[in-house]
């Protein structure tokens, strides 16, 4: 017969039921300091419970109907997080979420939701039930983790019409301003939270005539241009210092501009602290580039603009 200290030896927890043979061994190792319960009937080892894979082993265990969702589903399901250089780098959620039909449960790195959803938003993964990852990035979305939804539409994980699709799995969880509110910036398909605060300047001061992360061709080559205006050939670039800053991101933006050029195409590069502290000159220098009937139709004070850029609607 396994005992409780095999269990925490292979898997980290292990689920205590009423009549279980190992609960006397469980409850001797959590008084010792050795284990704690991480949720009823189950005991994780004291210095894994704090670890996400732990905690998700401890839900798959204690409920079979547990679905996870959010960040978590997302690295499960191959979203890349923000800023790692890894896959499945776990590290960077502290909490994971999930939902159950019958259970709710509210713990430190662990919140499980009291929800019904319908079977078509419900997706498997190696015995691990999860949403579908629209689900999740809507969710995401409404809670201000802009972050990690322009990381899943940069990985193509999802798109902003699947999203659209999918607005239904929230019904009774958010209200309908909250969900159109998610999917009116999801729709401008940002790839990183600069390009986002450009996109809701744009569309609040009537800019028109842009594609964001337009694919182009400049001769054998293709780039996705940041804001690509097709009539007048310019494109809107911002640069930040991570990427472009450094030595090999310096070289390959100034070849990347070259080649571009050399097809037509005039590139405006702007920093996003240059857009945050003077979004009008930003504004009247791309209007410059423009055609009369895709420049501004609203003119902002500079406030209102970086209000707008940090989600606040225009009345």
């Amino acid at each position: 017969m396994r005992t409780l200290h095999d269990h925490l030896n292979h898997y980290g927890v292990a689920r205590i039921h009423r009549w279980s043979p190992i609960r006397g061994q469980a409850d001797r190792a959590v008084a010792r300091g050795d284990a704690v319960r991480i949720l009823p009937g189950v005991v994780a080892a004291t210095g894994l419970a704090d670890d996400p894979r732990t905690i998700i082993r401890a839900l798959v265990l204690w409920h079979r109907d547990i679905t996870f969702v959010g960040k978590t589903a997302l690295l499960l399901q191959g979203l890349k997080a923000p800023g790692a250089d890894r896959y499945m780098d776990l590290s960077r959620i502290n909490c994971v979420e999930a939902f159950s039909m019958t259970r709710r449960v509210h713990r430190p790195g662990i919140r499980v939701h009291r929800w019904h959803m319908p079977h078509r938003y419900l997706t498997e993964r190696d015995g691990i039930r999860m949403a579908v990852p629209e689900v999740s990035v809507l969710m995401l979305a409404i809670a201000g983790e802009w972050e990690w939804v322009c990381e899943a539409l940069r990985q193509r994980l999802v798109t902003p019409a699947s999203c659209r699709k999918a607005r239904k799995s929230l019904t009774r969880r958010y209200s309908k301003s909250e969900v159109d509110a998610a999917l009116a910036d999801i729709d401008l398909n940002a790839w990183s939270i600069p390009e986002l605060e450009v996109s809701r300047m744009l569309r609040a001061v009537g800019v028109t005539g842009h594609k964001p992360n337009r694919k182009v061709w400049a001769g054998e080559r293709c780039y996705y241009l940041d804001q690509a205006f097709d009539a007048e050939h310019v494109a809107l670039e911002i640069d930040g210092r991570s990427v472009h800053g450094t030595r090999e991101g310096f070289e390959d933006t100034m070849m990347r501009s070259a080649h571009l050029d050399r097809h037509g195409w005039t590139v405006l590069h702007a920093t996003p602290t240059m857009v945050r502290r003077n979004p009008r000159f930003v504004l009247d220098w791309l209007a410059s580039h423009l055609h009369r009937r895709h420049r501004p139709k609203n003119i902002y004070p500079e406030s209102v603009l970086r209000r707008i850029m940090n989600g606040a609607q225009v009345a």
